[in-house]
């Protein structure tokens, strides 16, 4: 395959972006790696209620300070991601059991 100058910083690239300014769905190649680390680690299961998950959330939200390390994140279900999201994320998130 031809490599063609990233359209952000015109390094060689197979794409239009290189590695560095690959985005897909708003993440990077960084934290696609990190959000695969955080379902492995949990079993690719809810850790609320147990049920198969594919989301990971943050339990303090980057908004408010959280960031994407391993100690802050973890695997919820799409039912129990769209509940904690309505209800917002209280910093305590850690503690929660259940929605």
């Amino acid at each position: 395959m031809a490599l063609k100058p990233c359209i952000d910083c015109g390094r060689p690239s197979t794409g239009s972006r290189c590695p560095e300014h690959t985005i897909r769905n708003g993440s990077t190649r960084a934290w696609r790696t990190t959000r695969a680390a955080i379902l492995a680690r949990d079993g690719h299961a809810c850790v609320l209620c147990g049920q198969p998950g594919r989301e990971v959330d943050h339990v303090v939200p980057v908004s408010a300070g959280g960031g994407d390390e391993p100690s802050n994140t973890r695997t919820l279900c799409r039912d129990c991601h769209a509940r904690r999201q309505s209800i917002g994320a209280p910093h305590n998130a850690s503690r929660v059991t259940h929605l």
